[in-house]
């Protein structure tokens, strides 16, 4: 049987949220930094991605993640993550699933109790520590970006409706949002309404950011992710996520990089300090756990090094074939919302 193009790939899940490895089949990338080879893909290869992570063979909120050498010497590889929405900075759940592949199938070798890995990402270094029981990772810590809230109680006009919104960074951007102010509850039965009503949110923030000047230093043009939180659903938690786009839909983990944006607020209200630790529930009622562990600055502002632990479990070894007599082989995106 012939195909145009195999790929080798490992699924697991973290919490819920998709992540797919790619182990082989992917083509040579050029380039002498992440960066550089990031742009390589985006520019010559994105057709592969389309296909790691699209319709037929993916979904929504499908990432595959290409592991690559590392590019910095403090790094043990780098990695580059890929989605809907393009390639992502920075991802929690996809950099748990992807150490936890790594290390269980011996391609990073197991050591007991704690297998330490250095990820090169496009946010920068991120250190994640396997924590492994023979040849199974329990959980993984990872230590994230500087986190940082840029914009504060930004009054957001839609529908009518007055919301307060704070730009806060995790990794990537977000649009944060308490719940109790859409007029419901982060429950699988408000998906629907929840993913609709962010869109219409982050069209207007970004309209807002385009169209004026004087925003504070570091302030994004525009914002990918919105992330609703509120009240805990289940004991052991202390607050529920749920992370939107128009790309991927809605996040099923509790969101690494959205829980680090979180904390983040939390700190610049005083409401959390270093040490503190804030238990995450996805709207699967799923769960990561964040820590503060530092403090620091980002633009003249207050800044926290936070940490998230959470656990991933593999699902699929597999190969994605292209048939060249396919019309849709190369993969579609459908957005989980209307317009961009």
């Amino acid at each position: 049987m012939s195909f145009r193009r195999r790929l080798h790939v490992i699924d697991s899940h973290t919490a819920g949220e998709p992540t797919r490895v790619v182990t082989g089949g992917f083509p040579e990338l050029e380039g002498n930094s992440l960066e550089e080879v990031e742009a390589d893909l985006v520019s010559n290869h994105w057709d592969v991605a389309r296909m790691l992570v699209g319709e037929p063979r993916g979904h929504a909120p499908t990432h595959a993640v290409l592991p690559l050498p590392p590019y910095r010497s403090d790094a043990d590889l780098s990695i580059l993550i890929l989605s809907s929405l393009g390639s992502l900075t920075m991802c929690g759940h996809a950099l748990i699933g992807t150490v936890t592949t790594l290390v269980e199938t011996g391609r990073v070798q197991p050591t007991e109790p704690v297998t330490k890995v250095a990820v090169e990402t496009l946010s920068g270094l991120v250190v994640a520590d396997a924590h492994v029981e023979g040849t199974k990772v329990r959980a993984v810590t990872f230590r994230g970006v500087p986190s940082w809230v840029a914009v504060s109680g930004l009054e957001v006009r839609v529908d009518g409706q007055t919301f307060d919104v704070d730009l806060a960074f995790g990794g990537i951007w977000y649009a944060l949002v308490e719940v109790e102010q859409a007029g419901m509850e982060i429950a699988v039965d408000r998906i629907p309404g929840l993913v609709a009503l962010s869109h219409r949110i982050r069209l207007e923030v970004n309209r807002m950011l385009s169209a004026n000047a004087g925003w504070p230093p570091g302030t994004p043009g525009q914002v990918d992710q919105l992330l609703f939180f509120g009240p805990s659903a289940s004991p052991g938690a202390d607050g529920q996520n749920m992370a939107t786009s128009t790309g991927l839909g809605f996040d099923r983990s509790p969101c690494g990089t959205g829980s680090c944006a979180r904390m983040a607020r939390a700190h610049a209200r005083g409401e959390q300090g270093v040490g503190d630790t804030f238990v995450h529930e996805s709207v699967l009622n799923t769960m990561f756990t964040g820590t503060i562990e530092a403090e620091t600055e980002a633009f003249g502002k207050k800044a926290i090094l936070p940490t998230i632990t959470g656990s991933a479990y593999l699902t699929a070894f597999s190969q994605l074939v292209l048939d060249q007599h396919d019309p849709l082989g190369e993969g579609i995106f459908i957005p989980a919302a209307g317009g961009t």
